[in-house]
């Protein structure tokens, strides 16, 4: 038994450093009035899936559903629920599922610190890492986001609704109106003001073929673009970081961001 916990505690503990994402995925993103909306909390290094995570009372600040009409407090589910939603489909049009988290802590030796910074594509901080220290404290949150859609209304305009998110990624298009080959703009905002220059990534996974990555940088008012390259689940995700004024608490701040739809 001490063998599979330790086990246990170090597989957790690698997925802390390497698996970064924390993704919203519904089983089916296209929805009818009836149907029964299943939405998990995955923990992923891209599409790879590692890990479901269930509901977190301690950890979650805010988890809602916004319809057209309505908005649904969803923090208020039993602690340890799973998956994060299964609840009937009641409206009619998009879906827009909100989660933020509180922040967590890690401590990275400096040289796999580095390498994350490359890996996620966090421009600026590399220079502003003392190299001299053996490790780098950082704390962190996650903004999450997912859009899903019921029937064949298209008329409200949930999936850009800014939430208000410390880290928001913001569609400018209905990805539910788009087809294959079409392309989807983004708008990604920080503390509510438009990042620039930022590389955000998106990715597909479609069947039982390869999931594909690719990345597209922020204009001067925060848009990037992507082109819809094929069908099934997509995310958005990005990582955004700043030193932290508290060095007491840790040496740097970081923002996680990430939104799922399916395309058809």
């Amino acid at each position: 038994m001490k063998k599979i916990l330790l086990l246990s505690t170090l597989f957790i503990g690698i997925l802390t450093v390497f698996a970064h994402e924390y993704i919203l995925v519904a089983d089916s993103f296209r929805l009818k009035k009836g149907d029964n909306l299943e939405m998990h909390l995955f923990v992923s290094d891209g599409f790879n899936i590692q890990l479901e995570r269930p509901i977190n009372k301690t950890a979650t600040l805010k988890f809602e559903l916004i319809t057209s009409d309505s908005t649904i407090d969803l923090s208020i589910n039993e602690n340890g629920t799973l998956p994060v939603i299964s609840r009937k489909v009641f409206f009619e049009g998009g879906g827009l599922i909100h989660m933020e988290r509180d922040y967590a802590r890690i401590t990275l030796a400096t040289d796999k610190f580095m390498d994350y910074l490359k890996e996620d594509h966090i421009d600026g901080i590399p220079a502003l890492v003392d190299k001299t220290k053996k490790e780098q404290k950082e704390r962190y949150t996650r903004y999450i986001k997912s859009l899903v859609q019921s029937e064949g209304s298209y008329k409200d305009t949930l999936y850009k609704k800014i939430t208000g998110q410390a880290f928001e990624i913001v569609l400018l298009q209905n990805p539910y109106t788009l087809r294959v080959g079409d392309s989807l703009k983004a708008k990604i905002l920080f503390q509510g003001k438009p990042l620039s220059k930022k590389i955000i990534t998106a990715r597909n996974r479609t069947r039982n073929l390869a999931a594909i990555t690719s990345t597209s940088r922020t204009n001067a008012k925060g848009i990037c673009s992507f082109k819809m390259s094929r069908k099934g689940d997509w995310f958005l995700h990005a990582t955004y970081m700043i030193p932290n004024q508290d060095k007491s608490d840790s040496d740097w701040e970081s923002f996680w961001t990430s939104y799922s739809f399916g395309i058809d």
